[in-house]
């Protein structure tokens, strides 16, 4: 799984965070309290302009304390009412049809069924939860105004605080409960279509490379016979057999099956279960990554192959150049069977020789104190082909290395003095815990065999892999995605129609949806860094046909131009960071698509930057509104 921007763990970000938030919103209401202030005074005068600013500062405190739950929660209640009454179970039905004939446009043949599967009700659900928040947030109080209700509720003792969380509340508590039954028809939509099986015929799908009469005389795992299963789903498995009896179905499409042999009298029948394995939560545990050069000195970056993604760094096959993850908190506790690792390495051929032919490479574990390094596996790889290996706990001392492998931290002398091999351990057999790991940190080292070819690797790109998490509940974590970008949506759109007509409102909150999505390319846009200029400079190259590489002429118009671009980027930066960036939330679904656990910690960071927005689009709301004739009492 891709990770370009690593999610911090929350104790080491949490304290950054809240504190630029709070500048933050501390900033923006000694702007709101200074232009308050000033319209005041412009409008009623100093000595009258200065009575009206603290007759305000009152009643917002006597806000505060009058807030009522009992109150805002009356307000949600008519925020559910109204929402029911706008028919918003057509959105559960229109999202049935769509499950209905999703298998219509899936492709059955796919090599990842399950990702397939998994991205298209993920994609389905945020468009039609964030069109439904959108429509029922921003139109709401229009509506109320529109119909007068709004009058009504005034006259009662309801504070314009209760008004507007309970438009949030009311509104995020139907999307919830949208978004929950689509994600238990999800489910089960996505279940139903992985699950399947096959077909095995004993005469017709299995070739039997030795005579059967003398398979009781062959050691118990010398493969019998192999074949194939009949194809189902658009795939057939590979099956081997063994003389002791033990059937095996190699993995395909991400999934495997169970296999068991039935007898009935001569006749052999095969009995094949449903798909195993093509729903996955694995609980990835990542290391720190770092490239060793040919002269053995230590380096952050490997060799930049000449590819435009930046990602992966490269190190060279057949040399003393290597990849080193550096783990901690591996203990016999967590592994006790040894460690199962996944990797997806990058090959970069500089020439194609045999195109059918894998590159080698070798996978190493090494005390980072002593520098004893032993060869676990010595393996195939294929580009971003993911290959899942066991180093085991007991490591034969043919494997270990007679010289320790020293690393060269850059400016530090002392660091590469070697430790005399004599002094190295000498045992039959080596215990990964005891030999190779110190205080719980253990490197694993990657190296390319093969001459001129490089490997690939970024740090998420190999792990150890922890006992996995429960499947359902990882699916239905995946969609806390969905819901925080609703609630920030929703936060916005009552926002919004606190003050704008219902189709100016939707059209703002559409705005903030779509900025959202693209908020990288907005920040390039304001930073002068997108390819052809800022707005008036990609006007100027449109309308004379320049080419976006192609530097500007030397002219008054252009550098004017580029004059206003510098200034406007100033301003489109401060709006750029105050948007949400709702694609950061799409990282849910992508786990649960690639077969990953959603971890506690990203939950965490996205729920308290969900609230992060809620809170003072909440307190920007209620200014708003409180400040409307129709509100003040």
């Amino acid at each position: 799984m891709i990770l370009e921007n690593p999610i911090p763990p929350f104790f080491e970000w949490i304290g950054g965070a809240a504190l630029n938030w709070a500048l933050s919103v501390l900033a923006l209401l000694a702007l709101a309290f200074i232009v308050s202030f000033l319209f005041l005074l412009l409008r009623h005068g100093a000595s009258q302009g200065m009575k009206v600013f603290a007759a305000c500062i009152r009643e917002a405190i006597k806000d505060v304390k009058l807030f009522s739950f009992r109150r805002c929660g009356a307000m949600a209640s008519l925020a559910i009412r109204e929402s029911i009454r706008k028919k918003v179970v057509v959105v559960c039905v229109v999202f049935l049809i769509l499950l209905m004939f999703a298998g219509w446009f899936l492709d059955p043949n796919s090599k990842d069924p399950a990702r397939l599967c998994a991205s298209f009700v993920y994609q389905t659900t945020t468009y039609l939860v964030l069109l439904l928040a959108l429509f029922l947030s921003s139109l709401s109080l229009p509506a109320d105004f529109k119909t007068k209700t709004i009058y009504t509720i005034v006259t009662k003792p309801v504070r314009a605080s209760e008004i507007i969380l309970g438009r949030i509340i009311g509104v995020g508590v139907i999307g919830s409960g949208v978004l929950a039954i689509m994600a238990v028809c999800s489910y089960f939509f996505v279940s139903n279509t992985l699950d399947h099986t096959h077909v095995l015929n004993d005469k017709e799908d299995l070739a039997y490379v030795v005579d059967r009469d003398e398979i009781a005389n062959l050691p118990p795992e010398t493969v019998v016979a192999k074949g194939y299963t009949r194809i189902a789903n658009g795939h057939k498995h590979q099956v081997e057999k063994y003389a002791s009896g033990e059937l095996r179905i190699f993995e395909e499409n991400g999934h495997t099956h169970s296999i068991s042999e039935v007898k009935e009298g001569d006749l052999v029948r095969y009995k094949i279960g449903n798909s195993q394995g093509a729903m996955q939560a694995k609980s990835p545990l990542y290391g720190k990554i770092k490239f060793r050069n040919a002269d053995s000195a230590e380096r952050e970056r490997g060799i930049n192959v000449g590819e435009e993604w930046g990602y992966r760094s490269y190190i060279e096959g057949a040399s003393d150049e290597a990849i080193i993850w550096t783990f901690d908190d591996v203990t016999p506790e967590r592994f006790a069977d040894g460690l199962p690792v996944e990797m997806t390495i990058s090959v970069f051929r500089t020439h194609m020789g045999n195109i059918e032919q894998t590159i080698m490479g070798a996978l190493y574990v090494r005390n980072p104190v002593t520098g004893m390094i032993a060869e676990t596996h010595v393996f195939n790889s294929e580009k971003y082909a993911t290959k899942a290996l066991h180093i085991p706990r007991e490591i034969d001392k043919s494997k270990v290395k007679s010289k320790p492998w020293l690393v060269k931290k850059m400016g530090d002398k002392d660091s590469f003095e070697a430790t005399p091999s004599a002094n190295l351990p000498q045992k039959e057999v080596y215990d990964l815990f005891e030999d190779f790991v110190v205080d719980g940190k253990l490197e694993i080292w990657l190296q390319c065999l093969d001459s001129q070819q490089y490997f690939g690797a970024a740090e998420p790109d190999l792990y150890l892999r922890g006992p996995d998490g429960n499947v359902f509940f990882n699916f239905v974590k995946g969609y806390l995605g969905v819901w925080q970008q609703m609630l920030i949506l929703i936060a916005f759109g009552v926002l919004f129609s606190s003050f704008l007509s219902g189709p100016v409102a939707m059209a703002s909150t559409f705005g903030i949806l779509i900025a959202g999505f693209c908020k990288t390319l907005f920040l390039e846009i304001a930073h002068l860094q997108a390819l052809g200029g800022g707005p008036i400079e990609s006007l100027n190259r449109l309308v004379t046909h320049e080419n976006m590489m192609v530097d500007l002429p030397n002219t008054v118009s252009t550098h004017v131009g580029q004059g206003f671009d510098y200034i406007a980027g100033g301003f489109l930066s401060i709006i750029g960071l105050a948007l949400p960036s709702f694609s950061d939330f799409n990282y849910y679904a992508d786990c649960v698509a690639n077969g990953y656990n959603i971890p506690w910690n990203s939950i965490c960071v996205h729920l308290v930057t969900t609230f992060a927005y809620v809170i003072p689009l909440f307190i920007a709301g209620y200014v708003v509104l409180r400040n409307r004739e129709v509100a003040k009492q």
